[in-house]
Order: C-alpha cells, then structure tokens, then sequence
C-alpha cells in the first residue's frame, strides 16, 4: 500500500522534508501521486522509460496515449524543446504555472513512452505549491497523467487516488482538495496554426489575447491503434462505475423517481433517455462528450435555469461528487451545479 504524505498546511521548510522520500522515490524510478491545480497526477521520471511504462501499467493505459510532463519553471521546459519559440515563451509568461500544457517537438531526451511515439512532448508548470516542490526537489522533469485509472473519473482528493491506486504506487502526497477540478488546456504550437487539442481551464478567448490565431482541432473520433495528438482524445473518458445522465436540477429528483419506479418494473429506460439532457445536447459536433469540454461551453448552458461551472472550486466539488454518488448502490441524485442522476 502507498505512504501517504501530508503535504497540507506546512511551511517551506517542513514542507520540503515531508517531500523528501517522494522526491527520492521520482529520482529512483517508482510511482508518486502528486496534487497539481487540476486533478491528482501519477508522476514518474519522464526521461526512465521504465519509469514511464510503470505509469501505463498501474493506470491500465494504452501506450497509443502520450503523457504531459510536469516542471517546475520554464527554464526546464526550454530544455525540452528544440523549438521553443517567443510564442511558446509569451504563452508561458502568462499562463504558467497554470493550467495549459504546450505541445512542441521534442528534444532527444525524451522518451518515446512518453510521447507515444510522436515527434512532439506536452509540457507544463503546474500552479500547486506542494507539485513545484516536489517537482524542484526532484530535480526532474515528471510525466504525470491524472491519478486513476484509464477511462475512470479524475481525482481531485487524495482519497480517491489511495482508493484507485493505494496498491500501484510508492507515495501519495496530500495537498489537500485540488482548486481546478479539470485538466489543463493542451495547445499545439506544433502545427502551422496554434491548435486547441484539448479544451481545458484556459479558454480559446484567454489564449487569442496572446496568439490571436489559435485554432480548436478538427473534431472526429480516434481510428483503432491510431496515436492521439493529445491526452482526453479517446471516445470512452471519466467514465464513472455506473451509468450517469444529466438533467436539469429542477426535475433532477422527479426523473430519478421515475427511473426508480421503472427499475422496479424491470423496464427499459431508452425512451426517458431521450427525454434527459445529455452532454451530446450540448455539444456543436459529433466530438465526444467530456467532462472538461463543460469549461468551453458555459454560453451553451445559459438556457438551463442554473449555469454550470461558474467558478474552479464548481470543477473539483463536480468531480468529487460524481466519484461520490456513482460509486453508491442506489438510484440517487447528487447535488451539483448540473444534477447527475445515477442508475
């Protein structure tokens, strides 16, 4: 089972001791789960190809999925990169650390388990004080997707990575519950247009201000084996343990009475389905549903009684709570900004 670390309230002094034997751990190879902004990350050297295939092993991956590495200030994220340009250098000066990963081609060093091949790598300067101390003390750039396993919900509580992956990992280092909730936003500078490949905190409108060409990627679904340009491109994402719609807060408890009676008459449910408001409703192409893309949607919520995600600690509580309410053995609404509905 996992050391947990209490990273929570120290001071830099108590908190760089705490960190430590998970910073030694990084160096020597083996699995931490750190805090970031976002969501919890399970971080390994990102230069020790070992190191990196434990990643894919712990969280049931595939090796077609490249991984964002972590560092702690953009010096080190220059060296990463050959072609660090002054746009990669003015995105970097205002957004990090932060919540948006740059997409650039590599440099020699980096591994192809990392990159899934590619001729690129994903870096960032996450905004957690507990991940830029890990990451200094380390010493070493850290490849870190979210801390569950593939295709499960995202962690934002230290809780959920010791339930998911207790027995996979060296370290789980508490930094309390994350501020975000939702991964970064991944932004090419690796195609002739800068390129939104995953929708994330930082909006399209917040990236113009320093590029104003910035693109979202053409939408589609991933072939069979094809490697994807960007963490969160396969079809089957945070998906919870139990089938999950969404409705409009206001009829979220009738539905769900309606759910309960049918389930007792052993009848099928499609044609209330058709009547519930699902992420696909939401959606302007046939892109698949995410839970991150809610952060690049909020003018298409209006039309519901109650906004969503109005704020980043609406992204956390939306995670924790999906994790809560979908992992009961009941029919039961959770309280959210958007109502779930479990069945």
């Amino acid at each position: 089972m996992a050391t947990l670390i209490d990273a929570t309230d120290l001071s830099a002094p108590e908190l760089d001791a705490a960190l430590a034997p998970a910073a030694a751990a990084l160096r020597a190879g083996e699995l931490v789960a750190m805090p970031t902004e976002t969501v919890y990350g399970l971080g390994a050297h990102a230069l020790d190809p070992v190191a990196v295939r434990r990643i894919f092993t712990a969280k049931g991956r595939p090796a077609n999925n490249p991984l964002i590495v972590h560092v702690h200030d953009i010096a080190r994220a220059r060296a990463l990169s050959p072609a660090w340009d002054e746009r990669a250098e003015a995105l970097a000066q205002a957004f990090w650390p932060g919540p948006l990963t740059l997409v650039l081609p590599r440099s020699a060093e980096v591994p192809d388990e990392v990159t899934a091949g590619l001729d690129t790598v994903g870096v960032r300067v996450p905004a957690h004080p507990v991940a830029l101390a890990l990451l200094r003390l380390a010493d070493v750039p850290v490849a870190a997707p979210s801390a569950n396993l593939y295709t499960r919900v995202s962690p934002t509580r230290a809780e959920h990575v010791l339930d998911g992956l207790g027995d996979r990992v060296a370290f789980v280092v508490d930094g309390g519950p994350t501020d975000v909730g939702v991964e970064s936003t991944v932004l090419s500078l690796a195609t002739p247009t800068p390129t939104i490949l995953r929708p994330g905190m930082i909006t399209l409108d917040a990236i113009a201000r320093v590029l104003p060409d910035v693109a979202y990627r053409a939408s589609g679904e991933l072939a069979e084996g094809e490697v994807a340009s960007s963490p969160g491109l396969a079809r089957k994402h945070y998906s919870p343990r139990a089938q999950v719609v969404l409705a409009d807060p206001a009829d979220a408890e009738a539905v769900a009475a309606e759910i309960r009676a049918r389930a007792e008459k052993n009848e099928r449910f499609r044609g209330l389905m058709k009547q519930v408001l699902t992420p696909y409703d939401l959606l302007p192409t046939n892109q698949p549903p995410k839970l991150e893309m809610l952060a690049e949607l909020r003018d298409k919520l209006e039309r519901l009684p109650s906004k969503v995600m109005d704020n980043n600690e609406d992204f956390s509580t939306f995670y924790a709570e999906v994790k809560q309410v979908t992992e009961r053995g009941e029919i039961t609404t959770a309280t959210l900004p958007l109502s779930l509905i479990h069945i």
